[in-house]
């Protein structure tokens, strides 16, 4: 079962100095996810969910434990071949959209793709705008653009170079309800349709209630927790 999986988080631990002394944001942390799955991480504010979301991504190193990603060990790389992994493999999703101001629609979505190498970085930028629904809006710059639409940018931004794996930390945090459940809808239809794997931090149900599974944590620490299709099982090493 090991090798048919696409994240796998063994004891993660993580732990930061604070003025009260040894913070334990996250406290021996297991599971695993199959590819092309989604999983929502939920828990209250300081839970530890984006801190989670960080260890996954190689964002940033655990305390102890490891995380293997697409099949490499992140432990095993520098901070520079962690960065070449996610640039290959990964794609983000954030709350406030990180667009660039100076760059528009068309632009933001080149940028990636031209500094992964993409041999045709126009066309594949300007089918992904078309595919989220802007491709009347591709000279546009963030400013120009509703907060719905910049996220549909940045949809097309992660999905562009085919990552096989997606993080989204709160992608639907600054919108409306309305909205929200429109960028959840489009979310979704284009992980289907692009088969990658989905990891996402939210407090919003509209996009819980698609994943196929559901983590809780509770001050750093893994709960027993809903599952949308079947129970979530911390992982186990297997002979």
């Amino acid at each position: 079962m090991a090798n048919n999986l696409i994240i796998r988080a063994e004891h993660l631990t993580k732990r930061v100095e604070s003025p009260e002394g040894l913070l334990t944001i996250l406290d021996d942390i297991s599971f695993s996810i199959a590819p092309a799955e989604a999983l929502a991480v939920i828990g209250a504010s300081g839970s530890g969910k984006s801190t989670l979301l960080g260890l996954l991504a190689g964002l940033d190193t655990p305390t102890s434990g490891r995380v293997i990603l697409d099949g490499v060990d992140l432990q095993t790389l520098d901070e520079d071949g962690r960065a070449q992994l996610r640039s290959d493999r990964v794609g983000f999703i954030f709350q406030s959209f990180h667009l660039l101001p100076n760059l528009t629609a068309l632009e933001n979505v080149m940028l990636g793709l031209e500094l992964g190498g993409h041999t045709q970085p126009r066309e594949a930028a300007l089918a992904e705008l078309a595919a989220v629904g802007l491709g009347s809006r591709t000279g546009h710059y963030p400013n120009q653009l509703s907060g719905g639409e910049q996220q549909r940018v940045a949809i097309a931004r992660a999905f562009a170079p085919r990552p096989s794996i997606l993080f989204a930390d709160e992608p639907t945090g600054n919108l409306d309800s309305q909205t929200s459940a429109k960028i959840s809808d489009l979310l979704f239809t284009m992980k289907r349709e692009h088969g990658a794997t989905l990891v996402l931090v939210t407090h919003d149900k509209t996009l819980t209630k698609h994943c196929d599974r559901t983590l809780a944590l509770d001050n750093g620490r893994l709960l027993p927790s809903s599952s949308n299709r079947r129970s979530l099982l911390p992982w186990k090493q297997t002979s």
